[in-house]
């Protein structure tokens, strides 16, 4: 299993304008699976959003180029089914809390999030939202130009709820809150892309996302409709995500 480390602007989908200089962004790859280091040249801040087991040398590569930041958290966006995460053990080598949804079965969480909340820092609000569906902890993060949507909002997409804690009706709602909170020059970076790796704007989700712009009982009829072979590595997934 390969892991590709990209920058923003190779994952920014053709007219799409990158953010302010000032803030960076690697998109790291293994299969389907995205996950994020992001971080701000002039205050000196970063963190690592859903890193994966597989490419723990890549986040840490990273962090060596960046040295001297202050890593304000290794978030996970919810508890994984379909790889092992390895925020914990980056958190404890980065020396940066591990930020979960309060409902995490974890043990391991430094930083619970129960409520809509921000945390605020030199490059502006870290802002978490509760946003349930995908699993029962789901969250969404923004920080400065990115909205980190995890399996809540995909590239054109959603994720699915027919995993455990799966709850379509919950995730509709989820949507709608993302859709308040998000602003249109927002960068979108989903934690999946089934067509190689893809971010835009919240502009541009609004136009092609076909979940963003369902009426509730169309969105919740076709989610709980949804039918797939479970992830390859659930079991594993969910026994080391648990601890």
């Amino acid at each position: 299993m390969s892991t590709t480390v990209r920058k923003l602007e190779e994952i920014l989908v053709a007219g799409e304008k990158p953010p302010a200089a000032e803030w960076q962004l690697r998109a790291v790859q293994s299969e389907q699976c995205l996950s994020y280091v992001a971080w701000n040249t002039k205050t000196k801040e970063a963190l690592v959003f859903d890193p994966k087991e597989e490419d723990l040398e890549a986040y840490l590569s990273i962090a060596d180029e960046l040295s001297g930041y202050l890593w304000l958290g290794i978030i996970d966006s919810h508890t994984h089914a379909d790889h092992v995460s390895v925020a914990a053990a980056l958190a404890g080598k980065l020396k940066a809390p591990l930020i979960m949804q309060a409902k995490s079965p974890s043990q391991r969480v430094d930083v619970r999030i129960c409520k809509e909340t921000a945390l605020p820092t030199h490059g502006g609000p870290l802002r978490f939202l509760l946003t349930p569906g995908h699993t029962l902890d789901s969250i969404t993060v923004i920080w400065g130009p990115f909205l980190f949507g995890g399996d809540t909002v995909l590239f054109g997409d959603a994720g699915r709820d027919d995993l455990p804690g799966g709850d379509a009706t919950a995730h509709y709602e989820s949507l709608q809150a993302v859709k308040w909170a998000a602003q249109p020059e927002m960068i979108l970076l989903p934690g999946h892309d089934n067509s190689g790796g893809r971010a835009s704007s919240w502009a541009t989700q609004l136009k092609v996302n076909a979940s963003l712009a369902q009426k509730r009982e169309d969105y919740v009829r076709e989610a709980e409709a949804f039918d797939a072979p479970g992830p390859t590595f659930l079991k594993k997934s969910l026994r080391e995500n648990f601890k």
